[in-house]
């Protein structure tokens, strides 16, 4: 995603620049990321329709690139979905009461604090687009949850 670009009219940029890699090894992580994930949360991410989150966390933490880090002229990666799918499925294991949920949602958590409180360590890292990807991911688990919440309580009603 190219910044000028994106405000010049590539409105689709925001979406393609996930799909877009800086070299193989940006490429390899980001599919092993995956592969964790689907690893880690097999609940949560059994089904093809599980796996919907990815679209508005990708969108969401491309344009938090965007609008928050300015400077940052290009940008590639599926890193900030990835943040987003793990904060999406770690919340939703959390919210059953699943202890390792609970323990990576800390362990996300204090990851960006760090990243932010340390700049310099992580230089070049798409530092907004993960937080962008937390936050979406950690909205959409909220409402995923309160909806199912609410199905269940229309179900049990007499």
């Amino acid at each position: 995603m190219v910044t000028a670009q994106v405000y010049a009219g590539a409105w689709w940029q925001p979406l393609t620049a996930n799909l877009m890699h800086h070299d193989q090894a940006h490429l390899w992580f980001n599919v092993a990321g995956i592969w964790i994930a689907w690893l880690l949360f097999p609940a949560q991410l059994q089904r093809n329709q599980d796996w919907w989150i990815l679209l508005p966390v990708a969108i969401v933490s491309s344009l938090s690139q965007l609008w928050f880090a300015p400077g940052h002229e290009i940008y590639a990666g599926f890193s900030g979905a990835l943040y987003g799918l793990f904060a999406y499925a770690a919340l939703q294991d959390a919210l059953a009461k699943q202890w390792i949920g609970a323990a990576i949602v800390l362990g996300i958590l204090i990851k960006s604090l760090l990243d932010f409180s340390f700049p310099s360590l992580v230089e070049g890292i798409a530092l907004y687009a993960h937080s962008g990807g937390i936050v979406s991911g950690f909205v959409l688990a909220l409402v995923v949850f309160r909806c199912s919440q609410a199905k269940n309580s229309v179900q049990s009603a007499p």
